[in-house]
């Protein structure tokens, strides 16, 4: 066999493989929230400097889902025949309350936070197994900030909105449209 038949071969055969295979799945098209993090009881330095004027802004003390999915995630490691520390969430209770109510896909973060999300998606994974609940775990977007911005979080999710509604509408009408994580 000639070289350029060769090649043909190869290339028809790569054409027979890439025929084979399934279809690709749709791409699922994210949109950018900035969540402000004033609900956030495990590090109250986080609660200053609330960013302001953005897009799509939430607040996360208006979806108490996500603060209620931290409590019960914290809970579940909680030893309850001791006392109860004074903070009894973690970061990682709050970020993977956050993906499992938010449906959180990518958070723009520091590096150095790479093991907590990872912590956070180990809990919300778990949370969601012993639940039958869907789970997808966040990834993280480097963020060109050299710390985590204080009072506020940027995240990407598939929860889509027509138009920015401002921050307390945006936060109502999302919190509205959440799932029932909670019981069951």
């Amino acid at each position: 066999m000639n070289r350029q038949a060769e090649q043909e071969y190869k290339m028809s055969a790569l054409a027979r493989q890439l025929r084979q295979l399934p279809p690709a799945q749709p791409r699922t098209e994210l949109q950018r929230w900035y969540l402000a993090v004033d609900g956030n009881q495990h590090r109250a330095d986080l609660q200053a400097d609330t960013p302001q004027q953005q897009d799509f802004m939430l607040c996360e003390a208006l979806l108490p889902q996500i603060r209620s999915l931290a409590c019960l995630i914290a809970a579940e490691r909680h030893n309850f025949e001791q006392h109860s520390p004074e903070v009894f969430t973690e970061e990682a209770d709050w970020f993977a309350a956050r993906i499992l109510v938010l449906g959180v896909r990518v958070f723009h973060l520091d590096i150095t936070l790479i093991p907590m999300l990872q912590t956070a998606n180990r809990r919300a994974a778990e949370y969601a197994r012993k639940r039958g609940l869907p789970f997808t775990p966040a990834q993280m977007r480097m963020s060109l900030h050299a710390s985590r911005p204080n009072g506020g979080l940027i995240l990407e999710n598939a929860c889509f909105a027509d138009a920015d509604l401002g921050i307390i509408d945006n936060s109502l009408q999302l919190s509205h449209s959440l799932p029932n994580l909670i019981t069951g």
